[in-house]
């Protein structure tokens, strides 16, 4: 049941009451016991900085999107005294086809490709895959993925 209605960003939102007496439980136990009110109301204020922390960072990720736009990669804005927001590109390769690429290479295999949860190929590869002269390596590319992205940083400037 709604208590207070508040303006939270413009839109209206009603604060709300547990629908029914919260309780604790042991982990690994069958059993509930009656919560304070105290903590109760404790845990709803925790729960409403966490869903406002989501709606902030969502709109931070817009802002840098924009920002990045703005500015460009490889560039910086300086606001003295204020702030400084830096634009790099940032790229990620990962093995698409593990065992596809285990056979195009062989024994080579394990000196090219870090394994562990997931196949991380080495620099060496990844100029490998782009090197012209090497026929095969359009079938290197084939088996690669690669992420580009780009990160915007905002750091206090003096």
């Amino acid at each position: 049941m709604a208590k207070v209605a508040k303006v939270n960003g413009g839109a209206v939102e009603a604060a709300q009451e547990p629908r029914e007496a919260a309780w604790l439980e042991q982990h690994g136990l069958d059993g509930r016991t009656a919560a304070d009110a105290a903590v109760v109301r404790q845990a709803m204020r925790a729960w409403g900085l966490v869903r406002r922390i989501d709606e902030l960072e969502e709109e931070l990720a817009e802002r840098k999107a924009e920002l990045a736009q703005a500015i460009g990669t490889g560039r910086s804005l300086v606001v003295p005294g204020v702030c400084r927001v830096s634009v790099s590109a940032t790229r990620t390769v990962t093995v698409g086809d593990a065992d596809k690429l285990r056979a195009l290479l062989g024994e080579r295999f394990k000196d090219l490709v870090t394994e562990s949860v997931s196949y991380k190929p080495t620099e060496q590869l990844i100029e490998m895959s782009a090197d012209g002269d090497d026929p095969l390596a359009p079938a290197y590319r084939a088996l690669l993925r690669v992420r580009t992205g780009t990160a915007v940083r905002i750091t206090a400037e003096k």
